[in-house]
Parts: structure tokens; C-alpha cells; sequence
């Protein structure tokens, strides 16, 4: 079988490039051999995908008619007037790439519709005011709080809207909320502050926002829980240091006369155990059934263990 020509070889892809088929009389119609047709029927089209090749780029006029774009064409040969020239079936294929990122450059793209905005009800009530609240719903918040809605309005468990958006980090709402004279130490049902949500929630923005306007970081509920008991417990790490920082009591005490470190020993939380040794917490300290943190743990790990080995004979 005799060799072919690399024009030869190549024409069915040639017309991929050009659109132009090149065979029969179609191709007299261009001298200088099949190449310099495909390149004069480039030069024709009014885009002028082509044009002088500088430092391995090729310059092509941006579909929006400003600054040409620079589109690589590293690997392709040129003459000395810059015009690409065909020596090798890496020649078209690297012609072929240029073609297909052309085309996916000038494709539209195609942009995600955009949600039409929820249109604003004639009157806020109470409770669109606090599920507004829970779900950053800022403009009807704001609808209820520039009619003159109470901004300390609470639900059936006496959580307010600030303690709604303290648990879920709104501070948008928050600010908004603040801004209309709603009161830091509000509590709710089990004398939780918006200070306690915010640390249960483990939102550091929004217990920031909340000690920057004067919230205390001491207060205590029902359980005599300070908020860096429920940060610890909840295993907020940043927020519990934050609260550090602030000042807060690492030797608090709570009801039962556990500290931060005996809730951290007790549900293993490794990364607040280090924190709060780092602080200076006691190890010492015993709460109300005379035990320290490590005895906590000890008492824990052995009622694990009997009721496991009970367990076990109970299965022989």
C-alpha cells in the first residue's frame, strides 16, 4: 500500500475545520494546495477566528467585539507572516482543539434562574414574626418591627425572636432585632439567655455580636449552666474559647457542682479537655458527690463495665 500525504490523509477532518469540502472541483478553486484552502477559507470568515501568533498565543477577536482574546495554540507551526501551516497530523489536531474551544468559548452560558422574591404580606403577626426570625427572613422582619411590632414577642416556650436567631447565627437578623430595642438578657422557660442559644447553636459571629452589645457571658439557667457549660457540652470549641477570652469562670459550678471540665471528662470531649487545662480548670474540683473530673471518669468506666459484664453472664 503506497504512503499518502498528510492531506491526504486528513481532508475528512480538514472539512471540520473549514465546513468546505475540499475534493473534486471545489478544491481548484483554491491554489496552492489543500492547506492554503482551508487557511484562505478562514481569512474569509467575517469573525477573523485567526490572527498573528505572538509568544505562543493566538489572538482572536472577542465575541464582544472589544480586546482580542489570547487562546494557546502551543505545538502549532507557523510562517514567518504568523499563518498556521499543516506538517503534521499534530498540526490538525491541535487545529481542531483551537476550533473546539472556540466554539465552547462563543456557546451562551447559561445562568441559573434567579427565585423571584417572596412578596411582603400587608401585616406581619407574631408568629410570622419569629419563624421570619428562624429563618432569616429579613424583610418581613423588618415589616413587623417598622409597623411597631414588640421585638421581645416570645412563643409558647418564651423563646424570643433573638433567641432564635442567636441558636441559628442570623446576625442580619440580629442586628436589626437589637437595633429595636430587643433585650439581651431575656430567658426563656429554663432561664436561657440569647448568650446560652448562641453557644448551643456554636455560632461564634453571633455570641461575638452578642457580648460586643453588652449581653452577659456569666448568666446562669435553670441548671445553674453559664454558657461555657453548654458550649463545652454542645463541643463548640471556639465559642467556649471566646468566652474565655471574655472572662468566663472555667471553675464555674453548675446545680450538680460539675464544672466545664467534668462535662468535657464525661462525654470525652478531647479538643475542650485541652482548652480548658491550657486555661488553668481545675482538676481537682469535686462536685456535689465528692468527685473530681478524673474520678467522674472512673466512676463512668466502671458502671460501663459492670453493666457490660453483667450482660455477658447473662448470655452464658
Amino acid at each position: 500500500m503506497g504512503l499518502h500525504s498528510v492531506e491526504e490523509l486528513c481532508c475528512p477532518a480538514l472539512l471540520q475545520v473549514t465546513g468546505t469540502r475540499l475534493d473534486g472541483k471545489e478544491a481548484e478553486q483554491f491554489p496552492g494546495g489543500v492547506y492554503e484552502a482551508a487557511v484562505n477559507q478562514e481569512k474569509c470568515d467575517d469573525r477573523r477566528s485567526h490572527g498573528a501568533l505572538v509568544g505562543g498565543t493566538l489572538s482572536e477577536e472577542s465575541d464582544s467585539g472589544g480586546e482580542p482574546e489570547e487562546v494557546s495554540v502551543a505545538g502549532l507551526h507557523t510562517d514567518e507572516s504568523g499563518r498556521l501551516r499543516l506538517e503534521t497530523v499534530d498540526d490538525l489536531f491541535n487545529i481542531l482543539q483551537l476550533r473546539k474551544r472556540r466554539r465552547e468559548r462563543k456557546a451562551p452560558s447559561r445562568k441559573k434562574p434567579q427565585p423571584a422574591p417572596e412578596a411582603l404580606p400587608v401585616f406581619v403577626d407574631q408568629d410570622m414574626f419569629l419563624n421570619a426570625a428562624k429563618e432569616k427572613k429579613v424583610p418581613v422582619v423588618e415589616k413587623y418591627l417598622s409597623d411597631g411590632g414588640d421585638p421581645n414577642a416570645t412563643d409558647t416556650f418564651q423563646r424570643s425572636a433573638l433567641h432564635q436567631a442567636s441558636f441559628r447565627g442570623h446576625t442580619d437578623v440580629m442586628k436589626r432585632l437589637l437595633d429595636a430595642g430587643a433585650a439581651l438578657e431575656n430567658t426563656d422557660q429554663l432561664d436561657a439567655t440569647a448568650v446560652h442559644w448562641a453557644c448551643r447553636g456554636g455560632s461564634l459571629s453571633a455570641l461575638q455580636l452578642l457580648i460586643e452589645r453588652g449581653a452577659s457571658f456569666s448568666s446562669r439557667d435553670k441548671l445553674q449552666s453559664t454558657p461555657l457549660h453548654v458550649a463545652v457540652r454542645t463541643g463548640h470549641s471556639e465559642c467556649a474559647e471566646h468566652l474565655i477570652h471574655c472572662g468566663a469562670d472555667v471553675n464555674a459550678r453548675d446545680r450538680d457542682g460539675d464544672t466545664p471540665m467534668h462535662d468535657a471528662v464525661r462525654i470525652n470531649r478531647f479538643k475542650l479537655i485541652k482548652l480548658l487545662m491550657m486555661y488553668g480548670a481545675s482538676l481537682n474540683a469535686k462536685n456535689c458527690d465528692g468527685k473530681t473530673p478524673l474520678e467522674t471518669l472512673y466512676s463512668w468506666q466502671n458502671g460501663a463495665k459492670s453493666l457490660l459484664c453483667s450482660e455477658e453472664k447473662a448470655g452464658c
